[in-house]
């Protein structure tokens, strides 16, 4: 290691290398927004959207491309929520290991995927020949991965990488994003009281997952800029 990647502080030296990008403090600072103990019937991982980024950083060239070099250090893994071809949200690797192992302590197709098959592809989509050819997966491993929520099917060649319970998310995230912003556009100036969305007065029906209600309220502190209707 050169001089050049060393910074020497009181007596202390601090590897320059060791410390995290822009992108990937705001990543890691977003997260601390969300709820840190959730009721265990809606348990998520810590899923951050990129658009929330951008409220942070306010240069999306350099969030791209830190977002590029986080990919290739296989510290984050990009996720797309719904059935879109762009990522749109992301969760860091330690945080998405540690998720899934979690649930499926013992599954060895689960070990493969996370400990192997992640940090190659570094992305959120991958081929089925990719899977069968190079990682050598049989049939009933690739559907292991699927019933485990690992993998959603894209069509008949390719996969989405994702996360267990991934389907309950989405659902309940999209379920209450439309409410609020139709409750919104009710309202005469468009606006709504940020104790109303914080605790829950507006959606009612949103009272039990409380993960899902902390993020849609996190997410609605970012809507001017953001685009997020």
């Amino acid at each position: 290691m050169s001089s050049s990647d060393i910074v020497s502080l009181d007596d202390n030296s601090i590897v320059i290398n060791d410390l995290p990008n822009d992108t990937e403090a705001a990543i890691r600072y977003i997260k601390t927004l969300l709820p840190a103990t959730l009721n265990d019937t809606f348990k998520y991982p810590p899923i951050v959207f990129i658009h929330q980024l951008k409220d942070i950083i306010h240069n999306e060239t350099l969030i791209n491309k830190e977002l590029d070099i986080l990919k290739n250090q296989c510290k984050i893994q990009l996720l797309t929520i719904g059935v879109s071809d762009t990522s749109s949200a992301l969760i860091l690797y330690e945080d998405y290991v540690k998720y899934t192992l979690n649930i499926y302590p013992e599954n060895c197709c689960v070990k493969k995927f996370l400990n192997i098959i992640i940090p190659s592809i570094k992305s959120f989509l991958v081929e089925k020949c990719i899977l069968r050819q190079q990682f050598k997966l049989q049939q009933y491993e690739i559907t292991e991965l699927i019933n485990c929520g690992l993998l959603l099917i894209r069509n008949q060649e390719s996969y989405w990488v994702s996360f267990p319970s991934s389907g309950s998310f989405i659902k309940r995230y999209n379920e209450g994003r439309k409410y609020i912003i139709q409750i919104i556009k009710r309202r005469k100036f468009q606006e709504i009281l940020e104790n109303g969305l914080a605790t829950g007065q507006c959606v009612p029906f949103l009272s039990g997952p409380r993960y899902i209600f902390k993020l849609l309220h996190i997410i609605f502190n970012y809507r001017h800029r953001s685009g997020f209707y």
